[in-house]
């Protein structure tokens, strides 16, 4: 049986166009919902979290507020996201005051049986489960915790974009699923728009292949230049789209000059060239595996062991600084 917190392998309720086919969620702008019945059932019903009103008894207010949080937590099967706004609600006025707990935490205990970490999680994640779900997705409490990484370092209107994106691949979303994406993600910033975190996602499920050329502009094509992997074509010609490592913007594999082909078409490649154009691919691959929380994770589970895949990471891209770097010296 699946769980508040677990995926559900059946869940195939209909889903709307995502983060770029529509508005943005109201839970990135200011808002303050005054609560008139206490019904849970619904993340409008539960108060917008705010100090307490004062000490001892509960005002009518408070009374009506607790009320609309214990019936939102009496949710949770339903929506993690309601759960999670009212145990913040409930926490940060501290409106179990006169429940006869020691503390918030025995007070959840005893009540649904949630443990403190669990409480925790569920207040920092509402917010993500909000904006999905008026983005027409159902997500797991589960799946928006493989987030965590995404959300920290670039806030949560990157983590609701990354869901988003997977979602509308038509994958089926999973916390597995969501767990390898974000593992294979460059970093990302509070900068970073939907439509680049699109791009992205979509590069690390479906990743084009590097072997194969890229098709080129009808004049090119005419005079027998090829785009190199890694190039794509625009209104100003062949723009490079990762950053070679030679330091020079010619091209990812080192030929600065395009030769034009015979009347019989474009020569094959050289043996070398064909090596060349593999180890790029191979970096690329490499590149959509590594990130600066990756490598956090690996530290922080074993220091001495990654230091020294790092020194050797570090060392291999040295020698390829270096052999390409042959391009300056002509």
């Amino acid at each position: 049986m699946t769980g508040a917190f677990d995926d559900d392998p059946t869940d195939n309720s209909v889903r709307s166009k995502g983060l770029l086919g529509g508005r943005l969620p109201a839970v990135f702008q200011e808002a303050t919902v005054v609560v008139k019945a206490p019904v849970g059932t619904t993340l409008e019903s539960i108060p917008a979290p705010r100090p307490p009103a004062g000490e001892g008894v509960l005002s009518p207010e408070e009374e009506d507020t607790l009320n609309a949080c214990k019936a939102g937590m009496d949710n949770l099967h339903k929506a993690f996201w309601i759960a999670g706004k009212s145990l913040e609600t409930m926490a940060t006025g501290n409106l179990h005051r006169n429940e006869g707990h020691a503390n918030f935490a025995e007070f959840v205990w005893v009540n649904w049986e949630i443990s403190e970490s669990q409480v925790y999680r569920l207040r920092d994640e509402w917010r993500i489960g909000e904006a999905l779900s008026q983005l027409g997705w159902h997500p797991r409490e589960s799946q928006v915790r493989k987030l965590v990484d995404i959300k920290n370092a670039a806030g949560d209107r990157a983590a609701v974009a990354v869901y988003d994106a997977v979602a509308r691949t038509g994958k089926r979303v999973t916390a597995s699923l969501l767990a390898d994406v974000t593992r294979r993600l460059p970093p990302l910033t509070p900068d970073s728009s939907p439509a680049e975190i699109s791009q992205l996602v979509r590069g690390v499920l479906s990743p084009p292949s590097t072997l194969e050329p890229a098709a080129t502009e009808p004049a090119a094509a005419a005079a027998g230049v090829h785009a190199p992997s890694g190039v794509v074509n625009s209104s100003e010609g062949l723009v490079h789209n990762i950053t070679t490592i030679g330091g020079t913007s010619d091209s990812p594999i080192g030929e600065s000059d395009a030769q034009a082909s015979d009347s019989n078409g474009p020569p094959a490649q050289s043996d070398d060239l064909q090596r060349l154009n593999e180890t790029l691919a191979l970096l690329r691959q490499a590149a959509r595996g590594l990130s600066k929380p990756a490598v956090r994770r690996a530290l922080e589970a074993d220091a001495a062991a990654t230091n020294l895949v790092l020194a050797e990471i570090e060392n291999s891209l040295n020698k390829i600084g270096r052999a390409v770097a042959v391009r300056r010296q002509d």
